[in-house]
């Protein structure tokens, strides 16, 4: 063997060992150094920040069991944003079993947890355990349906539930939300009639976030000991004074309490009382008597009374709400009382173009407003927040120091709507509503970790060519590639000949 040829051998092996070389050390740092990115135009795999700081604070272990088959739609979504959630915390551990390859332990452990549907996640801790079907994580569009064509993925909603199933495992207290009824408000769960208004969306939101929904009456003068937050939402008639005074002693001890007033227009155009607004008057709330205007915000095929609003007050309440807006169809206005006692921010307002409209009976007729000298000049605010100051707060501590301490937290928190129809089952789902009366809640339940996540639209990319794209497709696949190959190949053989 020449010299020549042994130092080409020589260089060669060489070579292939440092390429080896180089390969091993890139992968070895690459599994020590790595970093997760979401290419996803809604950042559909990223953690909102209320999912990473719940589960940085883990302090047990969570197990996640994926009943799921690879084949399925949602499978891709589920592994990737589990992933995301194991990387986040070494207490998360997740595990996937294949119902169709592995029936026995499928079976196994279906009834360990008590799972009865395919496509599920568990989420256990200790002898705890809550699960997440697939209908829960996904909204599909089904409007193709009727052309034949299968159902899209519309949002992926599993951080959120993921999150809450976290949630409902750790916290150590459930909250109980008591929902005031006896004066026309809507009912929770499903309506006994197909007309009446009902708010079991509402319902099943808070008890994904971990807490349990009462009706009750204030007949007897006094709120629930165990109320942890008081909800009137819609009422139609007027609250007795034994009722008021019930709900003002229960917000003297710190109580929490969500109001959603509608603006009650009677025929000839005046407002209807329902007494509730002396009380969140004395609490640091004005609620007027007008109708939230703001031509700029109209919702189309809508009465000037519909807008969408997406101005919102720095507060916890409106974490999350970036890029999102409330729609209310008809609303009335809020606003703090001079010099208020307690801490009254503003939630959600209308742009400077908006206005509270008193002249309701113009309004009635249809006819067009302009805003007046009567009228409340924007922007207006249609929900505020009120948090009672911390020295008043100090002081009921001192007073309950020795008392029970399964009384709620003290401190009194208000949250105050002028609309209570976008509450309702057939608003709730729209843009933000649903964003800002969770956050809404857990912010009374003093919740502040469990702020409502949104769910993340999935963009269906689609392209689209014309025949003539088509053709040319077709021509460059089946005749220009094959003939470069094919002309490459004689090129090459002719020059090795010579």
């Amino acid at each position: 063997m020449r010299a020549q040829d042994i130092r080409r051998s020589t260089t060669s092996i060489v070579a292939v060992v440092l390429a080896a070389v180089l390969v091993l050390m890139i992968n070895w740092l690459g599994a020590r150094h790595w970093k997760r990115a979401d290419w996803t135009a809604s950042n559909l795999y990223t953690l909102s920040e209320k999912s990473r700081n719940i589960v940085a604070s883990l302090d047990e272990d969570i197990r996640v069991i994926v009943f799921m088959t690879p084949g399925s739609d949602l499978f891709p979504q589920v592994r990737e944003l589990l992933n995301r959630y194991s990387a986040a915390s070494a207490r998360i551990s997740v595990e996937y079993i294949d119902p169709d390859r592995e029936p026995l332990r499928t079976q196994k452990l279906a009834e360990e947890f008590g799972v009865s549907l395919a496509n599920t996640v568990v989420f256990s801790a200790g002898e705890r355990s809550k699960y997440v079907t697939s209908d829960q994580m996904a909204e599909y569009d089904y409007g193709g349906m009727q052309y034949g064509q299968s159902p899209t993925l519309k949002s992926f909603r599993a951080e959120e539930q993921f999150t809450s199933a976290i949630l409902s495992l750790v916290a150590p207290k459930v909250p109980h939300v008591y929902f005031i009824s006896g004066h026309g408000e809507p009912t929770l769960g499903a309506p006994s009639q197909p007309s009446e208004p009902a708010i079991g969306t509402l319902e099943e939101a808070l008890k994904r976030e971990n807490m349990e929904t009462t009706e009750t009456t204030l007949l007897g003068g006094a709120v629930p000991e165990d109320a942890d937050v008081v909800a009137i939402v819609g009422p139609m008639r007027a609250f007795t004074e034994a009722e008021i005074n019930a709900l003002d002693a229960y917000l003297e001890r710190g109580g929490r309490l969500l109001v959603a007033l509608d603006p009650l227009i009677e025929p000839d155009g005046g407002m209807r009382s329902t007494r509730l607004e002396a009380l969140l008057l004395k609490w640091g709330v004005e609620v007027r008597d007008d109708l939230v205007i703001d031509p700029s915000k109209k919702l189309p095929f809508y009465d000037l009374s519909a807008v969408y609003l997406d101005v919102f007050g720095d507060h916890p309440i409106t974490q999350g709400m970036d890029g999102l807006a409330v729609l209310c169809l008809v609303a009335r206005s809020v606003a703090p009382v001079e010099e208020p006692e307690q801490e009254v921010t503003t939630l959600v307002e209308t742009s400077p173009e908006g206005w509270g409209e008193t002249n309701m009976g113009q309004l009635l007729k249809g006819e067009p407003v302009d805003p007046g000298d009567e009228d409340t000049l924007g922007p207006v605010a249609v929900a505020v927040a009120v948090e009672e100051r911390a020295a008043d707060a100090a002081v009921d501590d001192v007073d309950q120091e020795d008392g029970d301490h399964d009384q709620p937290p003290q401190g009194a928190r208000l949250v105050v709507f002028g609309d209570s129809d976008f509450l309702s089952d057939t608003q709730i789902a729209n843009a933000g509503n649903l964003v800002l009366a969770v956050n809404a809640f857990n912010w009374l339940a003093a919740q502040e970790q469990a702020l409502g996540i949104p769910a993340h639209d999935v963009d269906q990319a689609s392209f689209y060519l014309s025949a003539s794209q088509m053709r040319g497709v077709l021509f460059i696949i089946l005749l220009v590639i094959p003939g470069a190959a094919i002309v490459a190949g004689i090129f090459i053989w002719r020059r090795r000949r010579h």
